[in-house]
């Protein structure tokens, strides 16, 4: 007897934690999930998440057969709610979009899905960092009736494979990566005598993660507070479900340098999130001698890949070979409120980007 395919919408806290022992399931049976479609990641981000989101699920019997996880925004801001955008709810905070499904239940899934998002209500659609051909499969089914479907770019992101032994990895290196990754880490222990590193417990895992907030601020700039709000809470609640890994470099009580990464023991993947350094430690180079201490960490705690995730800057390709490719895609519906979106968008940007300056100075962008 052919059993009944539920169609769900998870769209509290409490909904998704009710399903978490299926999810587990699902993301173990899908060969292609990755760390931002874990239960645990997204439980983190969900505990911070706007209202709005919606995670449309399949299950058939106790068992979850497919899952997408989407909200809806006003565009071009909450300020400005000229129309509604449809897109992953993790975006862009996530570095690989996409959707969960039980093999062999991906043709079902996409229709499923298709007709849910054709029925909600937005004017526009933006999916940024696609890992995932089944979705691309599903927005192929969303074509017709006036809307326009157009892949708007990709980005090349980078990992590595990982040997057994951090021997192995550094002989694999070409050697001008080797000796400045060495050499970094002998320059901060030679010449700071109170150099130590460290990784979080219970009892100072506030501290690590503010160490971290605080180094990226300080290397990158922007407002110190939203990026506590916006990082400082999703890394807390990340380390409480226990899919973040943060190490951090100290000049005595001083944070030199800090990095961020998503752990996934499924997948066995070391996702390498977020990095900066005190700029003032510049000349002892933290950010290189972070990441070959990072590196290393993921080796010896036995995971197979260790993932840079979006982007291919040039320091990234000295320390992993692979490359994965995201797609970026967009879906516009005929609409009244779509035109005038598209209409004042130019004008939108161009006053946004000349405020980032003028609080920033020139050299920020938006």
């Amino acid at each position: 007897m052919n059993r009944k395919i539920v169609d769900l919408r998870i769209t509290t806290l409490n909904g998704f934690e009710a399903e978490r022992e299926r999810w587990e399931r699902l993301y173990r049976a899908d060969a292609l999930g990755q760390v931002f479609l874990s239960w645990a990641w997204l439980r983190a981000y969900l505990a911070q998440a706007a209202p709005g989101w919606t995670i449309l699920a399949l299950r058939d019997g106790d068992d979850l057969v497919a899952a997408l996880p989407l909200t809806v925004r006003a565009v071009p801001s909450r300020a400005l709610p000229i129309a509604r955008e449809l897109s992953f709810v993790a975006e862009p905070i996530a570095d690989y979009q996409g959707m969960l499904c039980l093999p062999h239940r991906e043709h079902e899934a996409a229709r499923a899905f298709a007709d849910a998002i054709r029925a909600m209500h937005w004017d526009r659609a933006s999916f940024r960092d696609v890992a995932d051909a089944r979705f691309v499969a599903l927005l192929e089914r969303l074509r017709g009736g006036g809307d326009t479907i157009a892949t708007t770019g990709e980005t090349r992101c980078r990992r590595a494979l990982l040997p057994p032994t951090w021997d192995a990895y550094l002989k694999a290196l070409g050697s001008g990566t080797r000796g400045t990754t060495m050499r970094s880490m002998r320059r901060m222990r030679d010449n700071l005598p109170n150099f130590r590193i460290s990784t979080p417990c219970d009892a100072d895992i506030d501290a690590h993660v503010d160490a971290v907030v605080r180094t990226n601020h300080a290397r990158w700039g922007g407002n110190l507070a939203r990026t506590r709000a916006k990082y400082g809470r999703l890394f807390r609640a990340a380390y409480d479900t226990g899919c973040l890994r943060l190490v951090v470099a100290w000049d005595g009580e001083l944070a030199v340098a800090g990095c961020a990464s998503f752990v996934d023991d499924v997948r066995g993947t070391y996702n390498l999130y977020q990095v900066g350094y005190d700029p003032e430690y510049a000349k002892y180079s933290p950010g290189k001698a972070l990441l070959g201490v990072v590196i290393r960490d993921a080796i010896e705690r036995g995971y197979a890949v260790f993932d840079f995730l979006r982007g291919d800057e040039s320091y990234k390709a000295a320390y992993a070979a692979d490359v994965v490719t995201t797609t970026h895609h967009r879906v516009t519906r005929r609409s009244v409120r779509a035109t005038v979106f598209e209409a004042v968008l130019p004008t939108y940007r161009a006053i946004k980007v000349a405020a980032v300056r003028v609080v920033y100075g020139p050299g920020r962008t938006v």
